[in-house]
């Protein structure tokens, strides 16, 4: 009986003897394979169902080629493992091959026809050679080459090129210059250890090689095998896979005596939204503008859609990439009519961000009514991470479905089940129902994809026209982590009064409240304390009543007390709604106070906030202006407590706010902090600073 080469040298045999070099992934616009006389093998079909490529590509491929393999009862559950839908199945069973050969009608016309002359283009002028090395050290200090490892070379438009290092772990290529994503196909495990590779490299023409070694990998310990007392030595192996699974006719160790036979491992299937997720999640950030919503990564060179309403007007837009980094954004392209806008921010911090692809009809089927999407929000709040729905009606101009978008995720992306972005939600405050803050429409409009493609290819060429104005890499203060201890805050909350005097300052319109989070518990208890008076005085109207302090009108005062954020908030009113103002449906005049920016300065020198926000300074906004009367601003800055930290020196800082007047401009409204305030925040912090 002849030797059976094993699966992977077989089909390098034949790519090598095809000429085939490449295999395209489906992110390609067409599937890139050696064009000779060998027909589709049943691995080839499996590994086109399991890289996601379409079912009616996969079956116009197989009608061109023909297939090497019968249709029999093996093939069929290989097939099905694979993820090959039923109808797939059945339509494969009937193309050319063992089960169905070509009719001598057929290879005769072929035959006939005349054979068009090939033409091979020569390389653009623009490409140049690229070498990647992949290798392992071990702990002798041996260095072992990564064979027949799958790579994918994500290029800065989403295109992908996928190759295989050969025996001595190297790959070779042609690309143009930019930044790429280098992934690992899978993982490569060694000893006790499983490596994989992700991340960002920028081709120039006359790099070095790239080397894929343990610094720049990702490694995950493997625990020890109980009957063996460790993990597999030698050389290093990729990760099993269902190709690689034993036939269930061939002899191997499980079937030797000596050896019991291990039991049956489950197979966990995960449903394919939950894949779709996982693989896009880390591009999914939030967005800090006029409002707080979602953004998305598009592009490997740092653009990020999101919603045009979310950064109109503000003086500086910023982007959280995860809970610990924060970045500035500037905004490229801003279409008002269409709600899209493209921002470009600094990839220096953002290696692991994975790029959402846009919707192409020759990768992916157009959407239509009846398909089920996926809504991805910013993933730094606890809320509307993820919802599911089913579109309804599609056309030019908006995709409408029943996923959930409120206020948390409007700007991010909605998704097909082939991974692809095929539209953008949005959600505007007047969409919002004001009696439910965290309440979202109950039917989505998303502007479809080819708004944003035109707007995302205006962005890239306004950033390559940025140069020296390119966003900056500089890193921005982010919420702390840990909760502020329950106790303090408990506390203080429930005393009866609360003296207010070292908390407060102000000057010309304005009052300033500057809040530890004991005073913010306290401040909303006396809220609920007059609301339910309110109530009590007035049953005919106490259906009405859901709100009574302004700060309520902020979406994420709920989240800070809930959450017990362990930040300083700093709270601009105008003078004559400033705490405790409890009149939710008085209308008045404001003669001034029309709260537009801050600054507070540490030493002459400005402090950035974490967050920043300017909102009504009342609740009965369009009591407000339906007589005709100016609807007054007021200002949330969020500060972290170390940024009234003492001096080295054990001595209070100098601090001041500089207040902008919206009707003054010009006329800015500076008011000095005095140091007995700065201590008492300090003193507040005792217990969250030595829990």
């Amino acid at each position: 009986m002849p030797m059976r080469l094993p699966t992977g040298l077989r089909h390098a045999r034949r790519a090598l003897a095809a000429g085939a070099l490449l295999i395209a992934l489906p992110g390609l616009p067409a599937l890139v394979r050696a064009q000779s006389a060998n027909s589709y093998s049943l691995s080839d079909i499996t590994d086109l169902v399991k890289n996601k490529v379409p079912s009616k590509r996969v079956l116009s491929l197989a009608k061109q080629n023909c297939v090497s393999f019968s249709f029999d009862d093996d093939a069929k559950s290989r097939l099905r493992r694979a993820g090959a839908t039923a109808s797939l199945i059945t339509d494969l069973s009937t193309v050319c091959g063992p089960d169905h050969p070509k009719s001598s009608a057929e290879d005769s016309a072929k035959a006939a026809a005349p054979s068009a002359p090939t033409v091979v283009a020569p390389p653009p002028d623009t490409t140049f050679p690229v070498k990647i090395r992949a290798a392992v050290v071990g702990g002798d200090l041996t260095v072992r080459p990564v064979p027949q490892m799958d790579l994918y070379i994500i290029g800065p438009h989403g295109d992908t090129t996928r190759t295989s290092t050969d025996l001595d772990g190297s790959a070779d290529g042609s690309f143009k210059e930019g930044v790429y994503r280098i992934e690992s196909a899978r993982s490569v495990t060694m000893g006790n250890e499983r490596y994989r590779w992700a991340f960002y490299q920028t081709f120039s023409k006359d790099m070095r090689p790239i080397e894929l070694t343990q610094r720049n990998a990702i490694i995950d310990t493997i625990a020890a095998s109980p009957a063996t007392g460790g993990a597999t030595t030698g050389a290093p192996a990729t990760s099993p896979s269902a190709d690689s699974a034993q036939p269930a006719n061939s002899a191997g160790p499980a079937d030797s005596a000596a050896s019991p036979k291990a039991p049956p491992k489950t197979v966990r299937h995960e449903n394919v939204e939950r894949e779709i997720f996982a693989k896009y999640k880390s591009g999914v950030f939030t967005v800090f503008g006029t409002a707080r919503g979602t953004g998305f990564l598009v592009d490997s060179t740092g653009l990020v859609v999101t919603n045009a309403h979310l950064v109109k007007g503000a003086d500086d837009v910023r982007v959280q990439i995860d809970s610990a980094t924060k970045v500035y954004a500037k905004p490229l392209v801003t279409d008002d009519d269409k709600d899209v806008a493209v921002l470009a921010i600094n990839m220096s911090h953002c290696g692991a961000c994975a790029v959402l692809p846009l919707f192409d009809s020759s990768k992916s089927t157009a959407p239509t009514a009846g398909d089920r999407v996926l809504a991805l929000g910013s993933p730094l709040n606890r809320l509307s991470v993820l919802s599911i729905g089913i579109v309804s009606s599609v056309d030019d101009h908006a995709i409408v479905s029943d996923a959930g978008v409120n206020w948390l995720n409007t700007g991010g992306p909605l998704i097909n089940l082939d991974g692809y972005v095929i539209a953008l939600n949005s959600t505007r405050e007047s969409q919002l129902a004001l009696s439910d803050a965290s309440a979202g429409p109950r039917v989505t409009s998303s502007t479809p994809v080819s708004s944003i493609a035109d707007a995302v290819q205006r962005a890239r060429t306004a950033l390559a026209a940025l140069g020296a104005a390119a966003p900056t890499d500089s890193l921005l203060p982010v919420l702390p982590p840990d909760p502020f201890p329950k106790a303090p805050i408990d506390a203080v909350s429930a005393l009866p009064r609360l003296d207010l005097d070292v908390y407060r300052t102000g000057g010309g319109p304005f009052r300033v409240l500057v809040m530890t989070p004991q005073v913010m518990a306290w401040r909303q208890v006396q809220a609920d304390k007059a609301l339910a008076a309110r109530k009590h005085d007035d049953p005919r109207k106490a259906a009405q009543w859901r709100r009574i302090d302004p700060i309520e009108g902020w979406r994420d005062w709920r989240d800070f007390l809930d959450d017990r954020r362990a930040v300083v908030i700093v709270n601009v009113m105008p003078e004559a709604a400033a705490f405790p103002f409890y009149d939710a449906d008085k209308l008045q005049n404001f003669d001034g106070g029309n709260f537009k920016s801050m600054v507070i300065t540490r030493d002459g020198v400005p402090i950035v906030p974490v967050e920043k926000v300017r909102i009504p300074a009342v609740l009965n906004v369009d009591e407000m202006r339906a007589s005709g009367r100016q609807v007054p601003m007021q200002g949330i800055y969020v500060y972290r407590i170390r940024d009234f930290a003492p001096r080295a020196v054990g001595t209070t800082a100098a601090y001041a706010v500089r207040i902008i007047d919206a009707a003054q401009p010009d006329k800015p409204v500076s008011i000095p902090i005095q140091p007995a305030m700065i201590e008492q925040l300090w003193k507040d912090f005792t217990p969250y600073r030595f829990p």
